[in-house]
């Protein structure tokens, strides 16, 4: 509930202050980083929200990850995602399909 409410007076007030200065906005974003903070601290000691989003976020991340690797990790995941397929599962395309196995390296 406090978060639902912060994040709504925070959109009342951006709709209302569009052209507000930086250091307003900037106040405003640490006045909720300082309300939300300690709900969201709590929230992932618990072992986040139960159940997560179901399957995931489908398409992944629109646009990626915000300060993430644009286009993916470079050169990929050598090895795979641990427990996940194994390199060049995928039908033979992307930079794990050019990762040699253990045979042709013996």
């Amino acid at each position: 509930k406090l978060i639902n409410d912060s994040v709504d007076d925070a959109l009342k007030w951006l709709e209302t202050n569009q052209f507000a200065e930086e250091d307003e906005y900037e106040a405003k974003r640490k006045e909720m980083e300082e309300k939300c903070t300690p709900v969201m601290v709590k929230l992932y000691q618990q072992g986040g929200a139960p159940g997560g989003m179901p399957g995931g976020m489908p398409g992944g991340m629109p646009g990626g990850m915000p300060g993430g690797f644009p286009g993916g990790m470079p050169g990929g995941m050598p090895g795979g995602m641990p427990g996940g397929a194994p390199a060049g599962a995928d039908g033979g395309s992307g930079p794990s399909a050019s990762v040699p196995t253990v045979e042709e390296v013996d």
